[in-house]
């Protein structure tokens, strides 16, 4: 599921400089407006579905998030204009907010003690679909079928995913607990918990270096090396690249580390790689800086998410809809990175990204103060 959803969010903003030329856009609607589409409706419906989506409720739930996903991304590829396409995915949203949660959660819940590995193999797969967007794209301008045809063979295999999720158990198939919670219980039971509401916050700076960096990297690279879809594909290819050496690596020594050092590891990794790429003039050394910012970057969602679930563990739907209510300041971003495209520029625009890293490493700050306070209660209980 993981690997469907990035492939299908990726495809469209590679194609970012395809859709420019298409239908007669600005970089703002190529990419800043586009991924907005993706994200209004859910960041409406998400938390209230979300919040519904336990009990013998979840399996349905994820099956039809999945089979919406499949028909938004065939009548995105079949539009004949571009607020059509927009309104394919609107809806688009809160099919994947469903599916694709729905099933994250299920696997956290599976193997709590391990979150952060868990969420490091969730996030290689969803590597593998970031990797082959570009890829998939530029095979389908090379065969003359465009963005289009790309959107087409991800709507299919999003369809034959869906069958196959039919015969898959829910994880609260026969069970009735907790099925009369109400909706409105469980949001304020995520927004009462100031540590939930933290480590959701921040979570939405994830959105920063995944679609918004691709989107607006592949009109930089356009315009700055004068980069053709294949050359663009394959220096975007390479962050995903360096994303999932560093998805295995983490899973490997997750546990062995606090997750505030890995934070401040990964936080200060991604920026020195993400200003070396800003500061390429060739394709090689942007291939490699890139590459060198995704080894690092790859680990912040799956390190604040962990962080997340922790907060609330024995309540994995709470912690997604806290996710989905907080995650709708994501709708902003690339709003304000496609406002500073259109104005100071794309290299103005590309600086801000720079907030992801910075923001991890603060997030590492907080996570240090708190791993003190159960330290400090373990060496008081020794010495009594």
């Amino acid at each position: 599921m993981a690997f469907t959803d990035e492939l299908a969010t990726g495809v469209v903003p590679s194609g970012a400089p395809e859709l420019l030329g298409a239908f007669g856009l600005t970089p703002a609607q190529a990419a800043g407006w586009t991924l907005f589409a993706f994200q209004v409706l859910g960041a409406v419906l998400e938390p209230p579905l979300l919040a519904m989506a336990h009990g013998r409720r979840e399996r349905p739930m994820r099956v039809a998030g999945l089979a919406l996903m499949a028909v938004t991304t065939l009548a995105a590829a079949l539009a004949p204009s571009y607020w059509l396409l927009l309104a394919a995915l609107v809806l688009y949203g809160p099919a994947s907010g469903l599916g694709v949660n729905l099933a994250q959660a299920a696997l956290v819940s599976a193997d709590p003690k391990r979150s952060e590995a868990v969420l490091a193999r969730w996030g290689l797969l969803g590597l593998v679909g970031d990797l082959l967007a570009p890829a998939a794209l530029a095979v389908s301008v090379a065969l003359g079928t465009g963005w289009r045809g790309a959107l087409i063979a991800v709507g299919v295999l999003a369809a034959l995913q869906a069958a196959v999720a039919l015969r898959a158990p829910g994880t609260g198939d026969g069970t009735s607990e907790e099925q009369e919670v109400p909706v409105l219980e469980t949001l304020r039971a995520a927004v009462r918990s100031p540590p939930l509401v933290a480590w959701s916050v921040i979570v939405v700076l994830c959105g920063l270096m995944d679609e918004v960096l691709v989107a607006f990297g592949a009109l930089f690279l356009s315009e700055r090396l004068g980069a053709n879809a294949t050359e663009r594909a394959a220096i975007l290819s390479a962050a995903v690249l360096g994303g999932i050496l560093g998805a295995v690596l983490l899973e490997r020594v997750a546990s062995r580390f606090r997750p505030s050092t890995l934070l401040a590891i990964s936080g200060l990794g991604c920026a020195l790689g993400y200003s070396a790429w800003l500061a390429a003039t060739t394709w090689l050394t942007s291939a490699l800086a890139l590459g060198v910012a995704g080894l690092f970057a790859t680990a912040h969602y799956p390190l604040l998410r962990a962080r997340a679930f922790a907060a609330m563990p024995e309540r994995p739907n709470v912690v997604l809809a806290a996710g989905s209510l907080f995650g709708a300041l994501e709708l902003t971003l690339p709003l304000l990175v496609g406002a500073v495209a259109n104005g100071p520029g794309l290299f103005a625009a590309l600086l801000v990204l720079l907030a992801q890293p910075l923001g991890v490493l603060l997030a590492a700050v907080a996570a240090h103060r708190g791993e003190r306070v159960p330290a400090a209660r373990q060496r008081k209980g020794r010495e009594r």
